[in-house]
């Protein structure tokens, strides 16, 4: 990841409040402070509207976005999601020794349900072991039903348990992990996390609330590239120097720094390192 890039709708769900309401001041005040112009982030908001996640009410500065409670749900899966990395981070779950199969043959009439699916896994972190089969050493169950129609998952989704897995570049746990999910291409999807931390090290106290609300959201988009590219496998799976959790340590220090002094919008709750280490089962499910 050279840098980090900002898209116009990332601007537009960091802004709003605990009650689900963006003030369109501050939404064009955070774009331009990260270089968009208004006219992206208009027709940002307008696609956001059209797939039903946000309504806007009034137009220009003076307006303001509300979330639907569609756009709510999308929050609180993502929401979810960030719980078991802090989960994971303060060592639970645990690896229970066993492997999570998924299984699924959809008819190529049926490819919208087979991508939802393949889709659904590949986010959870689940890799391909052969055609239609995933593999994860979680059990992802729940979360794929929070995600894919129960019709789909009822139909087609085969699920099994294997405490060994065998075949070329298989076998020992670690040697499984290493060439499902190799350790260099995920720290590498950390190198914009680290070279956001840098920048907002030099971060002037004087800096005006949009300059440090972009500088958050610099961040918070390296941070979510970076856990969009990690499987967060167990941490026994890994060498002991794995440096991932150290940079996500860095990343929550100075995320409670940046929001000491600045509004409460969503992307600070979002990421918020205050409600670390819920209470998840420790028999390796995600949710």
């Amino acid at each position: 990841m050279s840098e980090v890039v900002i898209a116009p709708k990332t601007v537009v769900a960091a802004c709003f409040s605990a009650e689900g309401v963006a003030e369109l001041e501050m939404v064009y005040g955070v774009a331009a402070a990260v270089g968009l112009a208004d006219q992206p982030v208009r027709l940002a908001i307008r696609r956001m509207e059209a797939h039903g996640v946000l309504d806007q009410v009034g137009r220009g500065r003076k307006g303001r976005l509300v979330l639907t409670e569609s756009g709510k749900t999308r929050e609180r899966l993502d929401g979810g999601h960030l719980a078991f990395v802090s989960s994971q981070d303060a060592g639970m779950p645990t690896w229970q020794g066993v492997w999570c199969l998924y299984a699924f043959s959809v008819p190529e009439r049926l490819r919208a349900e087979r991508d939802s699916l393949r889709t659904a896994l590949v986010r959870l972190g689940a890799a391909s072991l052969a055609n239609g089969v995933y593999v994860s050493p979680f059990d992802l169950r729940d979360d794929l039903a929070a995600e894919v129609a129960p019709a789909t998952i009822g139909r087609y989704l085969i699920t099994a348990e294997a405490a060994r897995l065998d075949g070329p570049g298989l076998g020992d746990p670690k040697q499984v992990v290493e060439t499902l999910w190799p350790a260099a291409d995920i720290e590498a999807a950390y190198e914009g996390l680290e070279r956001a931390l840098s920048d907002a090290d030099g971060l002037s106290e004087e800096a005006s609330v949009p300059t440090r609300l972009a500088c958050a959201l610099r961040l918070a988009a390296a941070f979510t590239f970076a856990l969009e590219h990690d499987p967060l496998i167990p941490f026994e799976l890994r060498d002991p120097d794995w440096s991932p959790p150290i940079i996500r340590h860095r990343f929550r220090e100075m995320w409670e720094r940046l929001r000491h002094d600045l509004p409460e919008v969503r992307l600070f709750r979002a990421h918020d390192p205050s409600a670390t280490y819920p209470t998840l089962p420790a028999d390796g499910t995600r949710s």
